[in-house]
């Protein structure tokens, strides 16, 4: 059986009930730096990503799920550029409820994810871009287990100015 859940903290498939928190989440211009969005998405638009949703990583790319507290959903994760030639795939986690962040929680689902993924899809490496200044993110991938590789010089535009960017890698046989 695959247990997708540690203490109080569970992943679980995007439902079509979660459409409101989908335009919240996706459309709030304070979650787009770390994604960086630039424009917001229609409700049409992720009507038609739920569709999609319950497709194998194998067909879409990707795998999204949500993070829940107990039965409230806090945040999303998931998987994207999903390569099963080369056996890797990005990741990336939001903890979107601000009352949330910094207990822990965004580990605990990044640490059950990246379990998910080496168990089941094959893959032997994950890896993440996250831009210079959010430290958090920086703090939480590194306290999984995610070693830095790389750095690209002035890689995102934030404004008028160009932020760097810090590559992750996790390997499975380091997990």
């Amino acid at each position: 059986m695959i247990s997708l859940e540690q203490n109080e903290i569970h992943l679980r498939a995007l439902e079509p009930e979660d459409l409101s928190l989908l335009i919240a989440w996706e459309n709030n211009p304070a979650f787009w730096t770390a994604a960086q969005q630039k424009i917001p998405y229609s409700e049409y638009l992720i009507k038609e990503y739920l569709k999609q949703a319950g497709q194998s990583p194998y067909e879409s790319g990707q795998l999204r799920l949500v993070i829940c507290k107990g039965e409230q959903s806090i945040g999303l994760i998931d998987c994207f550029d999903f390569d099963a030639h080369h056996q890797r795939a990005g990741i990336g986690i939001l903890i979107a409820k601000s009352e949330e962040s910094g207990k822990g929680y965004a580990q605990t689902a990044l640490k059950i994810f990246a379990k998910y993924l080496f168990d089941n899809f094959n893959l032997i490496q994950l890896y993440a871009g996250i831009a210079a200044g959010n430290e958090a993110s920086i703090r939480l991938f590194q306290n999984c287990g995610f070693v830095q590789y790389g750095l690209r010089k002035n890689w995102y535009r934030q404004g008028e100015t160009f932020v760097d960017e810090h590559l992750f890698q996790l390997l499975k046989k380091d997990l």
